[in-house]
């Protein structure tokens, strides 16, 4: 997709923000909806502190057949110093129904709904750049083609704006 304006040059290329992913096949497959949520409503998960745990949620919706569909998590083309993991979750309590892992296979039934954690664990400091400093969460049919994306941005918090806890009273 290319924007542009009068007198101006186009807008960059982002992938996973103004970029569009295409699949298709000579038979029926999954075809996965993915809409993340990050902790603070604005797409991008905020780690307090170098070595910060946060996570975002993904629903989804398969419009497609059903079939199995394999969850992961990446950062993309950027080597940044996180550990993902994922687990799929009971919608209504957010509980994980196996413990997290690098990735999750998931039967998704046609019309059916199911929702996702991935936990971010910071491995070092993740400079605020959410052009280059993503998350991909990625939805893959049985035979490891993507059916489904999403992605938000990633950064380590100053520690000045840190939530602050107030101390325990006694």
């Amino acid at each position: 997709l290319a924007f542009d304006c009068s007198n101006s040059n186009p807008a960059p290329v982002i992938s996973g923000v103004n970029t569009l992913l295409l699949s298709a096949s000579n038979i029926p497959v999954p075809d996965i909806l993915a809409l993340a949520a990050t902790p603070s409503g604005d797409g991008i998960v905020q780690l307090p502190g170098t070595f910060g745990v946060n996570a975002l949620s993904v629903a989804t919706a398969n419009i497609g057949v059903g079939g199995n569909i394999t969850v992961t998590a990446d950062t993309g083309d950027a080597a940044l110093p996180l550990t993902l993991l994922v687990c799929e979750t009971d919608p209504v309590s957010g509980a994980c129904f196996r413990p997290l892992a690098d990735s999750v296979t998931s039967s998704m039934s046609p019309g059916a709904t199911s929702t996702f954690t991935i936990v971010v664990n910071g491995g070092g400091f993740v400079p605020f750049n959410p052009v280059t400093h993503r998350l991909f969460i990625r939805f893959r049919d049985g035979d490891g083609v993507i059916r489904g994306s999403t992605s938000v941005a990633v950064h380590t918090q100053e520690r000045s704006r840190w939530r602050q806890v107030p101390p325990l009273r006694h």
